[in-house]
């Protein structure tokens, strides 16, 4: 029986199970060049299913007509081949059927990454962390979590990638009411998982899935820790910010040996 037209006509209807649509963490917007977005799954199986993604720059994962959805959770990958933005796994509540009543846009904030599109006068760093201290047979810490703090308030949060780089761009308030200082003071701190883990054939499996389990969604903005995350003594020091600059060269964070 058809819903919306009339009987002499052939309907199909794909309802919503879950739209994913990607945010710039830093500029607020959708992001507009195409990611990769995907289920979540062992790539050494076979290619893992594409979300599809429409111009409007949001991804739909539907109800196929005649078909049941799949079972919730969905667990999803988003990544760029290109860097510019640092990638994320999530998993995220979906209605069983069609005539559940539950959020379907979920909008999960993706952070700069190594090839992020910077202006010339942003204020920040690229950093690097390491699990050891020593130049020599170093190991990266993969998908890390930085925080700048000026005053116990957050100015400035990256995700690293799996080479243990991170872009970290401070917000425009960091530098607070008044006349502009020349440098600004952070705490920076980078938070990690306790030790690395090594996932053969999988270049994310080793990308920690962070998890919304009910609403309000905490997760999609990116601020919340994965479980397990922690930082070290050596993995947090004051940096000096000149307004205007990108430092680089700035020595490595490391965490406990």
């Amino acid at each position: 029986m058809n819903e919306f037209l009339p009987a002499q006509y052939i309907e199909r209807v794909d309802r919503l199970m879950l739209g994913i649509e990607p945010l710039d963490a830093l500029r607020g917007g959708r992001v507009a060049l195409p990611i990769e977005v995907t289920l979540d799954g062992d790539p050494s199986l076979g290619t893992l299913p594409v979300i599809p993604r429409h111009n409007s720059c949001r991804h739909a994962l539907v109800f196929k007509a005649g078909k049941p959805g799949m079972k919730p959770p969905v667990v999803i990958r988003m990544f760029d081949s290109r860097r510019r933005f640092a990638p994320r796994r999530i998993s995220y509540p979906t209605p069983v059927d069609i005539k559940t009543s539950s959020p379907r846009v979920r909008r999960p904030a993706l952070f700069p990454g190594a090839a992020y599109d910077v202006g010339a006068t942003v204020t920040g760093m690229r950093g690097r962390v390491t699990w050891n201290q020593p130049d020599a047979g170093e190991v990266p810490a993969r998908w890390v979590r930085v925080e700048a703090v000026i005053g116990g308030q957050v100015v400035g949060r990256a995700h690293g990638d799996d080479r243990g780089e991170f872009l970290l761009l401070l917000d425009s308030a960091a530098s607070g009411l008044g006349d502009l200082p020349l440098t600004l003071t952070a705490q920076v701190t980078v938070f990690g998982p306790p030790a690395p883990v090594a996932v053969a054939n999988d270049p994310l499996g080793d990308l920690p899935v962070e998890t919304l389990l009910i609403d309000p969604d905490d997760v999609s903005p990116g601020e919340k820790l994965p479980p397990g995350y922690a930082s070290t003594p050596h993995s947090s020091r004051a940096v000096n910010f000149p307004l205007g600059v990108l430092l680089t060269g700035q020595a490595k964070f490391f965490f406990n040996p």
